[in-house]
């Protein structure tokens, strides 16, 4: 798929306008330390693909397809968290990394490409950055916040495309990490020293102050880390608090803000009532679901499917602790309202127009032959935006579908593209790819229905 470099005329056909935003409802959101809101079953939670949706075109999106036939390279290697390695690194502008993505790359520089074949033949690992490390205006530490990306599948330059299409990988990113230093080698290539940053999860709140003769209706870590899990001891976990709050000077809902299990849950309730309204065939979780079950991964997973700003993404990033990072993320999902023109701020879907065309979930990273890689985010309806270019289905991101160009119908900025089905036994018939480079986010501040935009 090509970048935005198309001449615009006067003569571009408009798109509909699908809504009206001011149309929907507002949705209520819970304040975290009210003590009315009671989760006892999440399993009742019910997040997944829209209705009408073929699974196989699902899993199709997700295997990056479009990128040709590829090798696989076997073995897993996990580093330890905390340890300071020294590892080649690529920069890649606009892209910040998030633990859990699948990232597609194509490279045509022939040092970048030799690098890559060394990191195959080695432990498959290689770092991702945001910025470049030798900038003498980055100081901030959060500006130095990178990942871990493990190949897992490659290919060599592939017969029909161009002859500046080489080398293509899929890499698995696995853990964050922090730039201490860098150096540039005489080929060019970028080796940083970094510190694989850990997870440092907060233990029991009430440990200390329980009662031993009620250890037998604790739950046990072991039996709490994944959220459908620990819902099926919801009953002994409400019961388990009922006995111990007594003897802490707190109040309970004090303690239920730093329930990690609890946390977690409100998060999926709160995805359930925003991002992925709008159907009532959503797949069951634990079966279809699309939604990590495993608190971590959660808190990873709502980083990568919202159309965050850089720095906002890189704020999340930089905690330590998923229950710090869910409760950022928690405030975000409550006041998020709708996605608007980065430039010109002009709304042009909600957040209850989002759903997912992938396995990975609404927001995907794809790549086109020429190395650019987007963050895509796929919506139903949007209002404002023009198509400047006719349907193609060269090196189409999804299966079945042709891709047009589409710009801010307003300020003529790239917005992203609109997939029309080449099949008409395909759903959706067609829909929208927003680049999260060309949006931001629009925050509920109080009441009055005023608004502010992340910047």
């Amino acid at each position: 798929m090509e970048n935005n470099e198309v001449e615009h005329t006067d003569d571009e056909d408009s798109s509909a306008s699908y809504h009206d935003l001011s149309d929907h409802e507002e949705d209520e959101s819970t304040d975290l330390s009210g003590d009315e809101l009671e989760i006892n079953n999440p399993e009742d939670i019910q997040i997944g693909l829209p209705e009408q949706y073929n699974p196989q075109d699902q899993d199709l999106v997700g295997d990056h397809l479009y990128l040709g036939a590829m090798e696989e390279v076997r073995g897993r290697i996990l580093l330890d968290e905390d340890s300071i390695i020294e590892m080649p690194v690529v920069v890649q502008e606009g892209l910040i990394c998030v633990p859990g993505q699948t990232l597609p790359l194509t490279i045509s520089h022939p040092h970048i490409m030799a690098m890559m074949r060394r990191v195959i033949e080695g432990n498959h690992i290689f770092g991702i950055l945001s910025f470049r490390p030798f900038e003498p205006h980055i100081n901030n530490a959060k500006y130095k916040i990178g990942a871990t990306a493990e190949i897992y599948e490659y290919g060599e330059e592939v017969e029909g495309l161009e002859s500046g299409f080489g080398f293509r990988i899929k890499a698995r990113i696995r853990q964050r990490i922090k730039v201490i230093q860098a150096r540039r080698q005489i080929d060019g290539i970028t080796i940083a020293r970094v510190q694989i940053l850990p997870e440092l999860e907060v233990s029991d709140s009430l440990y200390q102050c329980r009662s031993y003769s009620l250890d037998k209706h604790r739950l046990s870590t072991a039996t709490s880390s994944d959220i459908s899990v620990a819902s099926l001891l919801s009953k002994k976990r409400i019961y388990d608090k009922q006995y111990k709050i007594p003897f802490s000077v707190w109040p309970s809902w004090i303690h239920r803000s730093y329930d990690l299990q609890f946390i977690a849950q409100r998060v999926m309730l709160e995805l359930s009532t925003s991002i992925f309204v709008g159907s009532s065939a959503f797949a069951d979780v634990g079966s279809g679901s699309i939604v990590p079950r495993n608190p971590v991964d959660l808190s990873y997973w709502v980083i990568q499917n919202l159309p965050l700003d850089d720095e906002l993404r890189l704020e999340l990033l930089s905690i330590n602790n998923p229950n710090q990072r869910l409760r950022a993320e928690l405030s975000i999902l409550q006041r998020c309202e709708s996605l608007c023109c980065r430039e010109c701020d002009y709304a042009i879907a909600r957040q209850t127009d989002v759903f997912a065309m992938s396995k990975i979930g609404p927001q995907g990273v794809y790549v086109n032959p020429f190395g650019h890689v987007h963050e895509t985010i796929t919506v139903h309806r949007v209002d404002g935006l023009s198509v400047t270019t006719p349907p193609s289905t060269e090196f189409s991101w999804f299966p079945g579908y042709a891709w047009s160009i589409v710009n801010c119908s307003y300020c003529r900025s790239h917005i992203g593209w609109l997939f029309t089905a080449n099949d008409r036994h395909l759903q959706p018939a067609s829909f929208w790819g927003l680049s999260r480079q060309s949006l931001k986010p629009r925050l509920k501040v109080n009441d009055e229905s005023e608004f502010i935009a992340v910047m």
